[in-house]
This record gives C-alpha cells, sequence and structure tokens, in this order.
C-alpha cells in the first residue's frame, strides 16, 4: 500500500504538469469556408465525394487542413484533425472529386474527372492561399480558371 504523504505531492505533481500539458496546444485556427466552382460543363452528382485538402508550404506549420464538399451547392468548411478551422500559413490546396461507384455512368464521369483530378493533385496543383491569422477567410476556389480567391 502507499504511503499517503508520498501520494498527495505526487497527485500535486501530476495535476500541474496536466495544467501545463494543456497550454501546449497546436493553436487557434482560422476559420476557413468557401465555394468550389467547376469548369464550365461539369457538374457534381448528389452522391460525389468531393476533398479539398490544405498542404502546409511552411515548415513551421505542422498540419494541413481539409474539407468536404457538400455536392449541392458546392461548400465547404476547412478543419485541421485538432482545430477547428485552418492553421494561419502558407498552403496549396488539392481537389479531388470521386464519383459514386454505384451510380450509373460513374466509370465514364470517373474518367471525364480524371484530367481535372490528375491538374490539382498534391505535387501539381497551382492552387495556393496564405490563411491569416485572426479572423473568418471565405475563399472561392474557381477549377476552372485555376484561381484561389478571398471572398
Amino acid at each position: 500500500m502507499l504511503n499517503p504523504r508520498l501520494c498527495r505531492p505526487l497527485l500535486a505533481l501530476f495535476g500541474l504538469a496536466l495544467f501545463f500539458a494543456a497550454g501546449c496546444g497546436p493553436g487557434k485556427g482560422t476559420p476557413v469556408s468557401g465555394k468550389l466552382v467547376l469548369p464550365h460543363g461539369l457538374q457534381l452528382a448528389e452522391n460525389d465525394s468531393v476533398e479539398v485538402v490544405f498542404f502546409p508550404e511552411d515548415p513551421k506549420v505542422k498540419r494541413g487542413a481539409s474539407a468536404t464538399v457538400k455536392p449541392s451547392d458546392g461548400t465547404f468548411v476547412a478543419n485541421t484533425s485538432e482545430t477547428t478551422g485552418v492553421l494561419p500559413g502558407k498552403y496549396k490546396i488539392s481537389v479531388h472529386i470521386t464519383p459514386y461507384m454505384g451510380a450509373p455512368g460513374a466509370d465514364k464521369r470517373n474518367r471525364a474527372l480524371e484530367p481535372l483530378n490528375a491538374k490539382y493533385e498534391r505535387e501539381k496543383t497551382p492552387l495556393s492561399f496564405d490563411v491569416p491569422a485572426g479572423d473568418a477567410v471565405n475563399l472561392t476556389i474557381d477549377l476552372g480558371k485555376g484561381t484561389v480567391t478571398k471572398s
């Protein structure tokens, strides 16, 4: 059995360690939302899976962020795995659209989307944005023009 005199200081030390560790989180992210605009003639189907990923270019930023696009209206909200929003810094942005394979014509749509997915994959994407600290940012990612603009 443990000595009660020894347990109290150990418990206090453990509590202090938890208190200080709580302040060592990744920091507060900037709320980033937006709309994805497809090239003329392309439309998202109801069950398509569309992912937007923010890859940090700044080596000080340790984690990227991702967002799932709503096919109904093209909107998204980006978050990291540990924070709401995106940590401030410069990011490359990739976009990938996956048709629902159970839908009629999914193979044909998948082939039609291959060039677009290849253009905006992580290694090739021309899309980038510098996320500022602070106030919320609303973006328009236009895949037809290959641009990211603050709305």
